[in-house]
């Protein structure tokens, strides 16, 4: 069964006030595999775990970790059910 994930990097450019601070994609996966593909085709050379509330607020959970570093774990937290109204996704930066 295919999952759908949210992928948000930083804009680079032309960010005016008031706009998003990030792009946002998405991608359907099946296994961690599809998802390593996914970010090596972006380029992604640090991902996060990213908890979007209720309220809007972004968080991190823990610390940026190397793409390559992605395993079962972290697919599990993102395609679990999150509570509260939150949002899950997985944030990576290019450089």
């Amino acid at each position: 069964m295919k999952t759908r994930i949210g992928l948000f990097t930083p804009k680079k450019h032309g960010r005016k006030k008031g706009e998003a601070s990030t792009t946002t994609s998405y991608v359907e996966i099946g296994t961690t595999a599809d998802l390593s593909a996914k970010l090596s085709d972006l380029g992604a050379r640090q991902v996060g775990l990213l908890r979007r509330d209720r309220l809007g607020a972004t968080h991190l959970e823990g610390k940026m970790f190397l793409a390559a570093e992605l395993n079962d774990g972290h697919v599990k937290w993102l395609t679990a059910k999150s509570g509260e109204f939150e949002t899950r996704g997985l944030f990576y930066e290019t450089a």
